[in-house]
């Protein structure tokens, strides 16, 4: 809910939606009321990708599956740790990707980060591209403004160390 973001916190970004659409994010700084809405949401469609998956023998499902992990870990420390919580919001509102974040005093440390589960498979008219490319960049720049020079260490889970190492 980027209402209860102070102004001066509140940034946007453009990316590659679709190959011809530019999509507008917003930052999320904290994980209030919505963004655990949200990531319940993520955790039941994750459910449903995982065990369609499986029965469809899907290419997909090590990713979904290592996606759907994420998610769990995420919303646990979105609960007991709300203000270590990224995230982005598409124009629509939709909460596309998410991360838990925390400043280790020299550094910013990215224990996790998933995106929304209907960007794995891109099957939903919800998915967009760079959600998650979108949020670490943004975490990079959260480094800057802490006075870390953009330093930031990443924990790659689960066949994660390919999508970083693009960034």
């Amino acid at each position: 809910d980027t209402a209860s973001i102070p102004p001066e916190r509140r940034h946007c970004i453009r990316a590659l939606a679709h190959d011809e659409d530019v999509s507008v994010f917003s930052f999320v700084y904290r994980a209030e009321y919505a963004v655990l809405r949200d990531l319940e949401q993520w955790s039941r469609v994750a459910g449903e990708l995982v065990n369609q998956a499986v029965e469809n023998n899907s290419p997909l499902q090590r990713q979904i599956e290592a996606n759907a992990r994420l998610i769990a870990l995420i919303q646990e420390d979105a609960v007991s740790t709300p203000e270590n919580f990224r995230g982005v919001r598409d124009m629509n509102g939709n909460l596309q990707a998410g991360a838990i974040v925390t400043d280790m005093g020299d550094h910013l440390y990215v224990d996790y980060m998933a995106t929304a589960p209907w960007n794995i498979t891109r099957d939903s008219p919800l998915s967009v591209r760079r959600a998650a490319t979108m949020l670490m960049a943004q975490i990079v720049r959260e480094s800057i403004a802490q006075g870390y020079g953009g330093q930031i260490i990443v924990d790659a889970v689960g066949g994660t160390a390919d999508f970083y190492r693009t960034m």
